[in-house]
Order: C-alpha cells, then sequence, then structure tokens
C-alpha cells in the first residue's frame, strides 16, 4: 500500500478573525491549516515557525502592509508560496503584489473553488489571478486635484511619492538617511492631513497621485 501523500500547509494572515475562521473552514478538508496571525509585524516569526508551504496573506494588515512584507518573506523563504487574499480589487495593486512576489491575487469575496483552485495553481507553481480583478487599475485615466497635498511639508511630499513608487518605510529610511521611526512618524502626519484613515489607502492615493503626475 503505497504511503499517503502528505498535505499542504497554508498559513492564514488575516487581522480580521471572521475572516481567518472562514478561510480555515474552507481549507480545512483539503489542507492542512498550521496557524492563523493577525498583525503584520508576526508573520515572519509565525511563517518561520509553522513552515508553511502557502501563506494567505491580507494587504491590510496591522503595522506592516502585506506589500512590505512580501519581499521579506520571499527573500527568506524562498519556498514559501503566497498568495494574497484581500478586500482590494485593483489591478495596480495586483500588479505590484506579484512584481514583489507574490504567486497568486485573489478577492475575500472569492468562492470556495475559486479558493482552492488559486491554492492548488500556486502551489503547482503557477500563478493565479482572479478573473474579478479589472484588466484596468482604479488609476487609469484619473485625476487627482486634492488642496490638501499643499499642506504636506516637502520631505512629507518626497515620502508621499516613494510611497507610490512601493517602497517600504524601511527603504524610505535609508533613502533619506533618517531612523524608520521618523518615517512612519511622517506617514501618520501624512494620513492626517489627507484624511486618509489607514495604510492601505494610503497606498492607493501614493500610486493615483504618483500616475498623475
Amino acid at each position: 500500500m503505497p504511503p499517503l501523500q502528505r498535505r499542504a500547509a497554508v498559513l492564514i494572515a488575516d487581522d480580521h478573525p471572521l475572516v481567518s475562521h472562514g478561510l480555515r473552514e474552507l481549507l480545512r478538508s483539503t489542507y492542512t491549516v498550521v496557524g492563523t496571525v493577525g498583525d503584520g509585524r508576526e508573520v515572519h516569526d509565525a511563517v518561520e515557525r509553522t513552515n508553511p508551504d502557502v501563506l494567505l496573506l491580507d494587504l491590510s494588515m496591522p503595522h506592516r502592509n502585506g506589500l512590505d512584507l512580501i519581499p521579506e518573506l520571499v527573500a527568506a523563504f524562498p519556498a514559501l508560496r503566497i498568495l494574497v487574499v484581500t478586500m482590494h480589487l485593483d489591478r495596480t495593486l495586483a500588479d505590484l503584489a506579484l512584481q514583489a512576489g507574490a504567486h497568486g491575487f485573489i478577492p475575500k469575496g472569492a468562492t470556495a473553488d475559486e479558493l482552492n483552485n488559486a491554492v492548488r495553481e500556486v502551489l503547482a507553481g503557477e500563478r493565479y489571478v482572479s478573473p474579478k480583478i479589472p484588466r484596468r487599475s482604479f488609476r487609469d485615466g484619473a485625476a487627482l486635484d486634492d488642496p490638501a497635498l499643499d499642506r504636506l511639508t516637502p520631505r512629507q511630499r518626497q515620502i508621499l511619492d516613494l510611497i507610490g513608487q512601493g517602497k517600504s518605510s524601511g527603504q524610505i529610511a535609508e533613502l533619506l538617511s533618517v531612523s524608520p521611526r521618523t518615517i512612519e512618524f511622517h506617514r501618520a502626519q501624512i494620513r492626517k492631513t489627507l484624511g486618509v484613515s489607514n495604510e492601505m489607502g494610503l497606498l492607493r492615493y501614493a500610486i493615483m497621485l504618483g500616475n498623475r503626475e
């Protein structure tokens, strides 16, 4: 009798318990869910501890967003397959995630069949992008005329431009020869000035702004 094939291990990174629970329930019949994590700062350690084959990664994680995490995880865990599961149905964010090293991109509203198919595809070494992701980005042809931009300092505007280029806080700090804590302070002030509620909103704003200029 041939030995039983090992079930692929999946780690879920999402800060919404209901989403994590739902994903676990959808996957448990086919895969071994080795854990869940809800804080962006803990994802690296969780991957190291549980050694999953696939990471389901939300982009809007507290303290560190998924786009910042992807290159770090790819470098540290080259065998790990990363499937982004997000509420942000945007071609630009999908492209940025894939360029950063993610292997798939699906919406949180995906069906159970699509989720399982996406996991299967990335495990097989393929890329998977949901057909629900628009072919065009929200930024295509968009104009951004916000008087709040004039209230940003030159340094804050420089940081906003670098955010739009997909730079992490650590990369920006290195480029500007300041501490990462200084960059985090500026990001908070930029969000406050622009009326943006979270880091993912700031990233979307910065991308849109960069497309206009």
